[in-house]
């Protein structure tokens, strides 16, 4: 392959990484990837890229005749060392799985993966502790708790838009706890059957995938939906759940449970992902 082959197929990599980079930004998939203090990252990856190929085709070096130098020298033509094996081995993977990878999580790898129901099993988790501030006179005291309702919002029916991380730390945390607790919530999450603890048939779990960084590190955070019409939806269907919230104490841990006033099948939220 001569000079001038391999430098287009040079090209072309960096372009087809930075096009793809820019698509999954501007199309939105890259929130089923990454989380989102990341995703600037990757549109200036992309932008990046596309401006190195076209600098690399803009700047080719020319001979004093006008052609592109060493473009008349005889170099030895060996396939899986040039221009084009790179293009395969670089590209043709990349293509291939913008085009058949799911923007979601399927239920067997909710289930290979492990639902997480207890705050001290999420990934990276240690006990926070943060110490009491001072007071107006420099003195130290008890903290003046913050009126819940600057934080927790809430529907036009006045339960609290929750999400399901926020019931599996208030589990673990007494003062988010009291926020919660006998409160009605209102969930977005993926429906699964309970396949354990639902003696009474009852219950089905809500999940929601977390994520520190991106879909490589994912664990499924779920919690249990006591629900007496029995709602039936295909596995990892999108449901809405209002009910009220309450942690009973469940094989030696409290956990968190919503018995259910109603569930409906929701549109996905525009970031699967919590954080």
């Amino acid at each position: 392959m001569n000079h001038t082959a391999s430098r287009f197929c040079s090209s072309g990599v960096l372009m087809v990484w930075g096009v793809v980079l820019l698509y999954f930004q501007l199309s939105g998939r890259i929130a089923s990837y990454l989380h989102p203090a990341f995703h600037l990252y990757v549109a200036i990856s992309g932008g990046v890229l596309v401006f190195l190929s076209a600098a690399m085709l803009l700047t080719f070096p020319k001979d004093h005749d006008g052609d592109s130098c060493c473009e008349d020298h005889d170099h030895p033509s060996h396939f899986f060392s040039g221009g084009i094996a790179s293009l395969l081995i670089l590209v043709v993977p990349l293509l291939a799985a913008t085009k058949i990878s799911q923007s979601s999580f399927g239920a067997t790898a909710v289930k290979n993966r492990g639902v997480v129901s207890h705050i001290a099993d999420l990934p990276g988790y240690s006990p926070a502790f943060e110490p009491a501030l001072p007071n107006h006179d420099g003195s130290i005291g008890e903290a003046t708790l913050m009126d819940p309702s600057l934080y927790l919002k809430k529907n036009d029916s006045g339960q609290i838009l929750a999400e399901l991380i926020d019931l599996v730390y208030a589990a673990g945390d007494a003062d988010l706890l009291g926020d919660f607790e006998n409160q009605e919530v209102e969930l977005v999450g993926q429906f699964l059957p309970a396949r354990t603890g639902n003696s009474s048939g009852d219950r089905f779990r809500l999940v929601r995938m977390f994520v520190m960084c991106c879909a490589a590190d994912a664990r499924p955070v779920g919690i249990s939906i006591q629900d007496n019409q029995a709602a039936n939806f295909p596995e990892m269907t999108w449901v809405k759940v209002r009910g009220k919230a309450t942690f009973p104490v469940e094989g030696g841990r409290r956990t968190p449970l919503v018995i259910a006033e109603s569930v409906t099948e929701t549109e996905p939220p525009r970031e699967s992902f919590v954080y």
